[in-house]
């Protein structure tokens, strides 16, 4: 069973990102970036950061891609994850004691991280997946009630959930990763950078109303050998890209690759905005790399444009 994501009581991000290929209504909403969104989460087993499905008595790490327009999202946030059983109806419900909590009661923009043991005596017969559930406030403080009921002071917040497997027999699944050199602009390596303004600033500047290609680039072992049940199942895995930016036009709401999809399939377009008040602006881009068993990844870029 696939690990599966919801967010802000939605569909599951994979089945939003389908739609937006056919539905240019709601590729604005699922592309630009207008308010602080959560998309997506990544876990990390403690001894092997790549890997995404811990054993019993590990330690991980799961912490939520949270970003913002500007770049800096503020936030608060209540986590708990537990064991469940397998279900087709919806999420489960908690079969035993959390394995963990945090609450993050102030808006702070430390990431939403969720650090957790799986019991060692765990039985994955009957519990073989974790529920990671909760509730993030964006611009606002956190308060939970006599009941433990967590809520935003101001407005609803998002709520969060996410489901992963748990480890054993044939759960060795590894997160795709995003590499320093996998994104590249207009065929120019695009490296990550600290700068937040475009002021004196080392990020690359694009023209007001300009088209630009942004390309991404996944080590082939990203792609994992599956195991087919038919001969018509895949042999390795496919990977969903997701890209984000806070201004401007992206051509496509996702890319789907394959180890063999070529590079020129590899990437996507971007029309720089127009300047309203003739300023350079800066744009955030954001991009989510995932499989179809829990493994994700999350990368930030940033450009300027100029008049």
């Amino acid at each position: 069973m696939s690990a599966r994501i919801s967010l802000s009581l939605s569909l599951p991000l994979l089945s939003v990102a389908l739609c937006s290929a056919g539905c240019d209504d709601s590729l604005k909403s699922v592309s630009l970036i207008e308010e602080t969104r959560v998309l997506g989460a990544r876990v990390e087993v403690e001894s092997d950061e790549t890997r995404s499905s811990p054993n019993p008595g590990e330690r991980a790490g799961l912490h939520f891609f949270v970003v913002a327009p500007n770049g800096d999202p503020q936030f608060s946030s209540a986590l708990s994850v537990c064991a469940v059983q397998l279900t087709n109806d919806g999420f489960p419900p908690c079969a035993s004691a959390l394995f963990a909590s945090a609450v993050q009661a102030e808006a702070t923009s430390a990431r939403a991280q969720l650090d957790f043991q799986v019991p060692a005596e765990l039985d994955l017969a009957s519990t073989p997946h974790a529920f990671a559930s909760g509730l993030i406030c964006p611009d606002s403080g956190l308060d939970l009630g006599p009941d433990g009921a967590s809520s935003c002071r101001v407005g609803k917040g998002i709520e969060v959930a996410f489901e992963l497997d748990l480890g054993g027999p044939g759960q060795s699944n590894r997160s795709p990763t995003f590499a320093g050199n996998a994104l590249s602009l207009d065929g120019e390596p695009w490296p990550a950078s600290s700068d937040v303004t475009c002021d004196g600033s080392s990020l690359r500047q694009v023209t007001t109303r300009t088209s630009h290609v942004l390309q991404i680039e996944l080590a082939d072992s990203d792609f994992e050998p599956l195991t087919p049940l038919t001969a018509a199942d895949p042999v390795r895995e496919t990977l969903l890209v997701s890209p984000f930016a806070t201004a401007g036009k992206l051509g496509h709401g996702f890319l789907a690759l394959s180890a063999d999809t070529k590079a020129a399939e590899r990437q996507v377009s971007w029309e720089a905005p127009a300047l309203a008040d003739g300023l350079a602006t800066l744009v955030h881009f954001y991009f989510v790399v995932r499989d179809a068993r829990g493994g994700e990844d999350f990368a930030e870029r940033a450009l300027c444009v100029v008049p």
